[in-house]
Order: structure tokens, then sequence, then C-alpha cells
């Protein structure tokens, strides 16, 4: 994609993203999960201005469900929003971001400060809210983007959120879900992708966020896979430091199959 035609698409994602600002502004206020889906919609447009195309496999499950999936690049978000409308758990970095973070608050992110053990609890109960509503929540459990060959461990404090909102959950004969995901960037330009190239999708280390987003929009001709395992039921006696450990060997299997 050449830098003219990626300039006029950011041109008429900001015109369409204009349109959208009042109307999302009143959602989020009056009908949340409308929000949601009309962040949907937003991310189908911005996938179009990324030249992204994203295949998926496996059924994602709807409603009270936390989806825990590896986590490569910025542009997890939208690719994982082409499977449904959903909210993400973030760091809270993103919430000082600029541009990003009033996108990011527009999704209705839950943003957690891992690195402070007394601000998990806050994070915890604004999950188990969300969930308790019916949403379907990302988590990242990694904790930090990875080249998106393998996965990094998975760290179990917010996984407990699903525990502590199956505790709360128990009288109301509600079913909830944790799924495990693994997205892959696959291809580029009709060119199996390769770790070689890792730096075309992954933003590790110290990249610098509007250079590595202007190199994805002018280079176009993306691919990714986002492969859905089987859903795991949680209930109030679930262990979630064995649910992380088991999540994290479910999605290290739906990875490879991803790249396969």
């Amino acid at each position: 994609m050449s830098s003219i035609l990626a300039s006029v698409r950011i041109v008429l994602l900001a015109l369409f993203t204009l349109l959208l600002v009042p109307v999302q502004l009143v959602l989020l206020a009056a009908a949340p999960k409308r929000a949601d889906q009309l962040a949907y919609l937003w991310h189908f447009a911005s996938r179009w201005v990324l030249g992204v195309q994203v295949t998926i496999e496996g059924t994602p499950a709807r409603a009270a469900v936390l989806y825990l999936s590896n986590h490569v690049s910025w542009l997890d978000i939208v690719i994982l929003s082409r499977a449904a409308p959903l909210s993400f758990v973030a760091k809270a970095d993103v919430a000082t971001w600029p541009v990003f973070s009033w996108l990011a608050k527009w999704q209705r992110t839950i943003f957690v400060e891992r690195d402070r053990r007394s601000k998990t609890g806050i994070a915890v109960g604004a999950m188990s809210d969300r969930l308790e509503s019916g949403a379907a929540l990302v988590l990242f459990p990694e904790g930090t983007s990875s080249e998106g060959w393998g996965i990094l461990p998975f760290k179990s404090a917010l996984i407990g959120a699903v525990v502590a909102t199956a505790t709360r959950m128990e009288d109301h004969d509600v079913d909830l879900f944790v799924q495990p995901v693994a997205l892959a960037y696959t291809r580029l330009r009709g060119i199996s992708l390769g770790r070689m190239e890792a730096d075309r999708t992954a933003w590790i280390g110290d990249i610098d966020l509007l250079p590595h987003l202007w190199s994805v929009l002018t280079t176009g001709g993306l691919e990714a896979r986002i492969v859905f395992g089987q859903p795991v039921e949680v209930n109030p006696d679930t262990n979630r430091k064995t649910l992380a450990k088991e999540m994290e060997a479910n999605v290290l299997t739906l990875l490879e199959q991803a790249r396969s």
C-alpha cells in the first residue's frame, strides 16, 4: 500500500470516527452493550484501513466469558475484534497513549496497574462486575507482548477474576467460561511470515508505536489467523493457578495450530 493510499484511508477513518463520536458517547452512558457493538463496527473499518485479512477457526463463546490470548502487538485489539464485540483488559500505560487511550476507553477497556499488587484487587473487581453483566472480556495473561512464535508464562492474578465472579454468580444459574485463544500473523502480501520478519507485526522492546503503525499501514496485505479452543466452565472451586497453567498449555497448542 502506497503512502498516499495509506494517508487517504487514515483520513477516511478519521472522518468516520468523528461521525461515530456523539453516538458512542450517548451509548456509553445509556446502553453500554450497544456501545460494544458500535466499537465492533469501528474495528471493521480499521481492518480495511490497515489492509488486514482475518481468518477465524473454532467458535467463540458468547457472553460471560474471559478469553485468554497470547499477545503480539497493539494490532491484536483490531484483529481479535473481528470475532465479536469485545472489551479488553489492558495495562494502565495505554490510558496515557495519544489517540489510543481515547479509543481504548471508547471500547470500555479495563485498565490495570500490573506492577502494583494493591491495584490488582480493584482490577479483579472491575472484571467481575463486567463478567457478571454477561460481557465478553479479553485478557492477555502474559502481561506483555512477545514475538509471536511462542508464549510467555501466564500470570494468574487477573485470571482469578473469573473465579471471583463464579462465586458471586453461584446462585444465579448463569454459566461462566474461560476460553483459550491463539493469534498468529501468518502471511504478508501472500508470502509466509517467518521468525526473521517478526518485527513486521510484533511490537516488542523499544519499538516506537507511531513508526510501527505507519509501517503496517504502508505495507498492507497482512493476513492473521485466530484459533479458538474449547471453553472451560469456571466454578467457585476452580483454582486460578491451576487454570492459568492449563490455559497456557492450551494457548501454546492453539498457536502451533494457527501457524501450521
